[in-house]
């Protein structure tokens, strides 16, 4: 992912652009934490809730990759089954890692 791409896609300047990419950055941050506690705790419930907040807010942004790993995890938590779930929050988080540091050398 590249952010003049996302300048792109979504229709706004650069500025406005890194300040989305900031916000997400840090609301996802949080939202992790919280799904990697669930996941721990194999509170279904919890990891729902967080990761359809992740998929929601890396749609908003076109941020697909992201999106469909939250959708993933979403799905089973939904279907009330936390197999594999650790395997796509793992990729979800190594990912969201990458992307942090992008944004924070492009800003």
């Amino acid at each position: 992912m590249k952010v003049e791409d996302l300048v792109d896609n979504l229709g706004l300047d650069l500025e406005d652009v890194k300040e989305l990419l900031e916000l997400y950055v840090g609301a996802t941050a949080s939202d992790l934490e919280c799904l990697r506690e669930a996941i721990n705790n194999n509170d279904v419930k919890v990891v729902h809730e967080r990761a359809h907040s992740i998929k929601g807010a890396s749609g908003n942004l076109g941020l697909t990759d992201f999106y469909e790993l939250a959708k993933e995890i979403d799905d089973l938590a939904r279907a009330n089954n936390l197999a594999g779930v650790e395997t796509i929050y793992n990729d979800f988080e190594s990912k969201f890692q990458k992307l942090s540091q992008e944004i924070a050398n492009a800003c």
